[in-house]
């Protein structure tokens, strides 16, 4: 199993190398919480106002800074923010609840270190999932919540029942249900998978929300459950569909124009 995991994982990496880096964007290490993170900063930019908190996917078990690099770096860019992203303990060897604790912590420390700053929450996949999961042990914790959340491409029901699992497997390039439910079983471990599971266990209201997916998605119906969870108690929420793309679609290639228009719409909504 480890060498399967492994060679997965280095194969996920490869998604780093397929853009160039947005110029002019530093990438910084450090330990938050003896968690390892990397901010990513434009150039002469040393504003604390507003702050980017990044989790990357990769069904829980692969994903690193390698794989997430050139995205990120085009996000900072683009939105003209610091971003952190968090180097997450990753399953089988770490499974839940170990990335929602590490998240958590990382979370806290933020507060703490920026008090006042506008925190602006975003996953893409799995990614997306756990920030539902942090956002349900925020509110349980009663501390400040962060002002935006944004989704992209969200894996927010472990249990794989949706109905686009079976309606869009012929035209996801990317995944496939048995694909998602091996590796529910290395994040769950010998928890149960309602335990982990975002969507079953998401408590309380989330801040305003963009999610963004693309049509061609088996998680397609993963969107519109959250959308409508999140719309019980939060008016401002958008659900928008890209025609004809695939899961994550801005890892593959950020200057595609459907790439652009996303980047261009997250832009404006976190600064709505």
């Amino acid at each position: 199993m480890n060498d399967t995991i492994n060679i997965s994982r280095l194969n996920f990496e490869k998604l780093g190398e397929l853009y160039k880096h947005a110029d002019n964007v530093l990438i910084e290490n450090e330990t938050i919480e003896d968690i390892n993170c990397y901010w990513f900063k434009n150039k002469g930019d040393h504003s604390t106002g507003k702050l980017l908190l990044y989790l990357h996917g990769g069904c829980f078990v692969l994903g690193s800074l390698q794989s997430h690099q050139a995205l990120v770096s085009h996000l900072s860019k683009n939105l003209m923010l610091p971003v952190l992203f968090v180097e997450y303990r990753l399953a089988p060897e770490n499974p839940f609840p170990a990335a929602v604790i590490d998240i958590t912590k990382v979370y806290q420390h933020l507060l703490s270190r920026y008090p006042g700053c506008d925190i602006v929450l975003m996953g893409d996949s799995a990614g997306a999932g756990l920030a539902i999961s942090v956002l349900s042990k925020i509110n349980e914790m009663d501390i400040h919540a962060p002002k935006y959340l944004i989704m992209l491409s969200p894996w927010i029901d472990l249990a794989c029942t949706n109905q686009s699992l079976i309606t869009n497997a012929a035209i996801d390039p990317i995944l496939t249900k048995e694909q998602l439910e091996k590796f529910v079983s290395f994040y769950v471990n010998d928890k149960t998978v309602s335990a982990a599971n975002p969507i079953e266990t998401m408590y309380g209201p989330a801040p305003p929300t963009l999610i963004i997916v693309g049509s061609n998605e088996i998680l397609l119906d993963d969107s519109k459950l959250i959308c409508n969870k999140i719309a019980e108690q939060q008016t401002k929420v958008e659900l928008n569909i890209y025609e004809g793309q695939n899961h994550v679609w801005m890892l593959e290639d950020i200057n595609t124009e459907a790439s652009k228009k996303a980047l261009k719409e997250i832009q404006e909504f976190i600064a709505a």
